[in-house]
């Protein structure tokens, strides 16, 4: 018979949150309530299966990018002071689509048929994502953009390559509005499912202020930095340390 699909979303979310620490690569097994039904006109429904469509798309453009821009990291045209940066300028992309390419994917496609085995899911990459985007951005804007507009134009796109790289950013925060709209149209006699749904909706929270935090500790860090190069030069007076 056909698992209920909100118990079985919410049981792969709790999925990814309740992993115990101690054994991270463990798996767990969702076993999915009966007793919840959602009508396929439903609210619910559309949310679920703007999550699933939403979520194959968003592994396209992963797959598009890898595809497309990668390989123009190898030609021997390339740039000078874009050699060797493909990480700088891809951040960890390719571990985000083997991610949900192989498991999130699947995960969600299939939560609406049987109970679940959910694997350790490391939405965590995507603070260190968000932490490397300025430093993609600054390259991208003094000598990427030139040298991948020809790529852009042979493919016959009208998105660039920075386009294409916000899209990490833009669906962690689509995970929390659909996680929010659910939330809105979830039955609070549904009290199991609400609470994972509000966990994952914290968790995504979590990781999208993670990776600004992220940010601030390297602006300062960067601050701290030039200030001690400009009291070398004696150009700033050293900061004095807060009295204890």
């Amino acid at each position: 018979s056909r698992a209920p699909v909100l118990p079985a979303l919410a049981g792969l979310w709790q999925g990814q949150l309740s992993q115990k620490a101690a054994n991270p690569s463990s798996d767990a097994v969702v076993r999915l309530p009966s007793r919840l039904s959602v009508p396929s006109c439903s609210k619910l429904r559309h949310i679920i299966d703007e999550m699933v469509t939403t979520e194959r798309e968003y592994v396209r453009s992963l797959c598009y990018i890898i595809d497309s821009y990668f390989p123009e990291m190898e030609r021997l045209d390339l740039p000078q002071d874009l050699r060797g940066k493909r990480s700088v300028i891809f951040g960890n992309l390719e571990k985000l689509y083997d991610f949900h390419s192989q498991y999130f994917l699947r995960e969600l496609e299939s939560c609406c048929n049987h109970p679940l085995r959910v694997s350790h899911y490391q939405f965590g990459m995507y603070a260190l994502y968000s932490k490397n985007k300025p430093k993609s951005d600054s390259l991208l804007a003094s000598h990427g953009n030139t040298f991948f507009k020809f790529k852009q134009v042979q493919l016959g796109d009208k998105m660039d390559l920075a386009s294409y790289l916000l899209k990490p950013i833009q669906r962690m925060s689509k995970y929390a509005l659909l996680l929010k709209d659910l939330i809105k149209e979830c039955s609070e006699a549904q009290e199991q499912e609400l609470g994972y749904l509000r966990a994952a909706e914290e968790m995504v929270k979590f990781q999208l202020r993670h990776g600004n935090d992220l940010l601030a500790m390297d602006a300062i860090r960067d601050c701290d930095v030039r200030c001690g190069v400009l009291c070398c030069l004696g150009v700033a007076k050293p900061r004095c340390s807060p009295p204890l």
